[in-house]
């Protein structure tokens, strides 16, 4: 294990953003952590390991009790600390192929944005904050519906379709009501479709939602009442005792 007492300053955050903007060559600038110009102290020590991961939910498990002596709310918007894990993680953020040539995303992947349409997509912040929030309820918005090779690298597009609408990830009725709907659990992954753009998919889900926000408070419903304002196309996708 490595631990860290230190976080990337602002100087370190620029630094991070030009390695990445520059095409993310070479093996990450870790080695800015140890600098003083680039970094400063986290106030706790953090025992960074190099456990592999089959998903973002079991990678959101392990980055929850790695920072369980921090406070939450203090660390959730912490840009620095969150940058500093994308950094130390970045070869599974963003693994290099064959040749050792990278391909990185936007880099509020791997920064954490200031933005609210984009600070949700963080690649190391997003699976905390999940399963902080919902517990075995998240597993549909982190699992992939396929087995991926660099499962970390992955946003995914069911977060995606949910992640737009910060008052639905905050809303533990509908994020639990969702997962019944969506995971299967005998295979533990989200059903097959789901991440389309089908009837009832994931994507449909959003948009309606927005529509029953109009007539309804689905975030103070129980499952039962919640699955009986939805339209006929998300009844093939209810809990089997609900449909």
């Amino acid at each position: 294990m490595d631990t860290i007492s230190r976080k990337l300053n602002s100087a370190g955050i620029d630094f991070f953003r030009d390695y990445i903007r520059n095409g993310a060559e070479g093996p990450p600038p870790v080695e800015i952590l140890n600098d003083h110009q680039y970094s400063e102290p986290i106030g706790a020590k953090l025992q960074v390991g190099s456990a592999k991961f089959e998903d973002r939910y079991h990678f959101g498990i392990y980055v929850r009790t790695l920072l369980k002596d921090l406070d939450a709310s203090t660390i959730s918007r912490d840009r620095g600390l969150w940058s500093t894990l994308g950094l130390l993680w970045f070869d599974r953020l963003c693994p290099a192929d064959k040749n050792g040539n990278r391909s990185p995303k936007e880099e509020y992947y791997y920064i954490l944005s200031a933005d609210y349409r984009h600070y949700y997509r963080h690649l190391v912040r997003s699976p905390w904050q999940l399963v902080r929030d919902h517990g075995d309820n998240a597993r549909f918005l982190l699992i992939s519906p396929r087995k991926q090779e660099h499962p970390l690298s992955i946003h995914g597009e069911i977060l995606e379709q949910f992640g737009g609408r910060q008052q639905v990830l905050a809303s533990q009725p509908i994020v639990a009501a969702a997962n019944k709907m969506y995971f299967d659990t005998t295979n533990g992954v989200p059903k097959r479709g789901v991440a389309g753009s089908g009837r009832g998919s994931a994507r449909r889900f959003g948009l309606v939602l927005r529509q029953l926000d109009l007539t309804y408070d689905p975030t103070s419903m129980d499952d039962q009442l919640f699955f009986g304002i939805l339209p006929k196309e998300f009844e093939k996708w209810l809990p089997q005792t609900e449909a």
